[in-house]
């Protein structure tokens, strides 16, 4: 990478670190949430700290547990993370290019670090500025030290708390009402709507289903009929 003083790199890292302040409210008590779930379900603090540092993915964390909890086989935890983490072969696809010459481990560590928040900022500031590589990594590496940092010190807090409350103040409605207002959050189009509706509806109609195969079915039937309105509207 050509040479870059290091003013200008710590002016990125920091100017990548302001790009996160606006998201910081729905990440840390998502990170609590995603603490606390392990820990409600037996496991320890540590148990849940450590599945934060090595999926850094609050859905997919969140998933995890819970069908963990329900005694899923494990194919259908890989399948359900796979699919909740599809969205990001398509972020690392549009980041690559401002990427592609920085060493093999940066790389590395970028694909570690990519989040939605993290992808959304640097979609929008990478084609508005004239950064070289370096200011590009630099960057993105404030943003997602920021972000890592406080989802770290979010999901041991949370799983802290999850051992001081009490059992009966059981907090399950939690997970699923997360995850409803993240889904909500994504409905921008009729399409969408649609598929989101018929997904529900398959997959509580396959609720009897073992290993939790009703709520792939459901992902599955809602994303191809999505799709067909979609081309259908057109």
């Amino acid at each position: 990478m050509a040479r870059t003083s290091p003013t200008n790199l710590q002016a990125r890292a920091l100017q990548g670190m302001y790009a996160m302040l606006p998201l910081l409210p729905g990440i840390i008590p998502f990170g609590l949430i995603t603490g606390f779930t392990p820990v409600s379900f037996g496991y320890t603090w540590l148990d849940s700290w450590i599945g934060s540092l090595l999926m850094f993915a609050g859905a997919s964390q969140l998933a995890t547990y819970q069908l963990m909890n329900e005694q899923a086989s494990i194919w259908v935890i890989l399948l359900t993370v796979a699919a909740i983490n599809l969205r990001y072969l398509l972020y690392s696809a549009s980041i690559a290019p401002h990427l592609v010459d920085a060493h093999r481990a940066i790389r590395l560590l970028a694909g570690y670090g990519l989040t939605d928040q993290i992808y959304a900022v640097c979609h929008r500031d990478y084609p508005a500025h004239d950064w070289d590589l370096n200011e590009r990594v630099a960057y993105y590496a404030g943003g997602t030290l920021l972000i890592w940092t406080l989802w770290q010190a979010s999901t041991i807090i949370g799983a802290f708390v999850g051992q001081v409350i009490p059992i009966f103040w059981s907090l399950d409605f939690m997970i699923p009402l997360t995850f409803l207002a993240l889904a909500l959050s994504t409905l921008k189009t009729r399409a969408h709507r649609v598929a989101a509706t018929v997904g529900a509806i398959v997959s509580f109609l396959g609720l009897d289903l073992p290993y939790s195969l009703g709520i792939i079915l459901g992902g599955l039937v809602g994303i191809v009929v999505g799709t067909l309105y979609r081309s259908l509207s057109r």
